[in-house]
């Protein structure tokens, strides 16, 4: 098949549905399958063995919020912003001979259909989450095949557009994501680590790690990931005379991950709002990590609860630090939860994952 994964920002920032297209491109293309990436001009070089990447331009959101009528308007800046970068890319859709155009985000499903209406492609829409706008609906019933990364986010789109998705998990590759010896230098000294993985956005929650840190003895929180949030972050951790339990690492690249999850005692992660799936816990489970999480999105669905991890009230740091305590206070259980979480994290790995999203391909070419 010729395929295109069709998202702006895969090529000019990280996430997880860019290390999900990242991902997804060279499982298929390790399947003999044409893969083009397809995204916008930005400042991240990233490469796939047999995939071809272009980048065309476009105007930013930002300079779309700057006029007084759409500074609040997130989601219509987000689809003006992706249509600019459509106008230039709709040439490519429609002459290249593309069999499949998967798209990450409702936004393109307008360019993506008119080209399957000029080249004959089958649209798939993927899922990631709620970005929903006027006149979505009409489009979202022309698609030929949708999927969505969480049972949490399918309902939620069905709800929005008539019809559920097929539900097909984000992946991880275990050849990366794997138990192994942790790594000294992270540790000071005898205290227990904590890390939280991700953006530093306000729905993120580790504002609640932190306000749960003062009631988890001898803890230190290790922060992996930068954003918005991280100065805020760094006045509460000082206002509750916390900073010195509390390290930001700033982002950190994928292939360090692996390390730092074999290094800590648990993963935090206490998302409130917009997690729709939880790359980072699939990641440490795959490393032998057991994790602490919000009963949020779709982190039930990818934590064991009870047998890789504990699940807590989102927005609840009492709640969140004695379920952290529990752990840590009980070595042998937090050792059975470590033994039995790569073979709980081996359901999302990338083989398993391109044969759903195969599956959902053929779906769409016999419509």
């Amino acid at each position: 098949m010729r395929i295109a994964l069709y998202n702006l920002t895969t090529t000019t920032k990280l996430g997880g549905v860019e290390s999900f297209v990242w991902d997804l491109s060279r499982e298929l293309a390790r399947r003999g399958h044409a893969v083009t990436i397809i995204g916008g001009v930005g400042s991240r070089r990233e490469t796939a063995p047999g995939v071809r990447t272009l980048t065309f331009p476009f105007v930013s959101r930002r300079v779309w919020q700057m006029l007084p009528p759409l500074r609040r308007a997130y989601a219509e800046a987000k689809l003006l912003e992706r249509l600019t970068m459509a106008l230039l890319a709709l040439p490519e859709l429609v002459r290249s001979g593309y069999d499949i155009i998967h798209i990450q985000k409702p936004y393109d499903m307008g360019p993506a259909l008119l080209a399957r209406r000029l080249g004959g492609a089958k649209v798939v829409l993927g899922c990631h989450g709620e970005d929903f706008y006027i006149g979505d609906r009409w489009l979202a019933r022309r698609v030929d095949a949708a999927v969505s990364c969480s049972r949490f986010n399918a309902r939620t789109v069905a709800a929005r557009y008539g019809n559920e998705p097929r539900v097909i998990f984000n992946g991880i590759d275990i050849d990366l994501f794997r138990p192994g010896p942790p790594e000294p230098a992270w540790r000071r000294g005898e205290e227990r680590l904590l890390l939280f993985v991700g953006r530093l956005q306000p729905w993120k929650g580790v504002e609640t790690a932190i306000r749960a840190l003062p009631s988890i003895p001898a803890a230190d929180l290790l922060i992996a990931g930068d954003g918005e949030d991280r100065e805020r972050l760094e006045r509460i951790a000082a206002e509750l005379d916390v900073q010195q339990h509390v390290r930001f690492l700033g982002p950190l690249p994928r292939s360090e991950l692996p390390a730092l999850y074999r290094s800590v005692d648990l993963l935090l992660a206490a998302s409130h709002a917009s997690e729709t799936f939880g790359i980072g816990p699939v990641e440490a489970q795959a490393c032998g990590l057991p994790v602490v999480a919000t009963r949020f999105g779709g982190f039930p669905e990818v934590v064991d609860e009870g047998r890789t991890g504990l699940l807590v009230p989102p927005r609840d740091p009492t709640a969140l630090a004695a379920a952290v305590n529990t752990l840590l206070n009980d070595p042998a259980r937090r050792a059975a939860m470590a033994a039995a979480a790569p073979s709980w994290a081996g359901q999302f790995a990338w083989p398993a994952v391109a044969d759903r999203v195969e599956a959902a391909y053929a779906i769409a070419l016999q419509r």
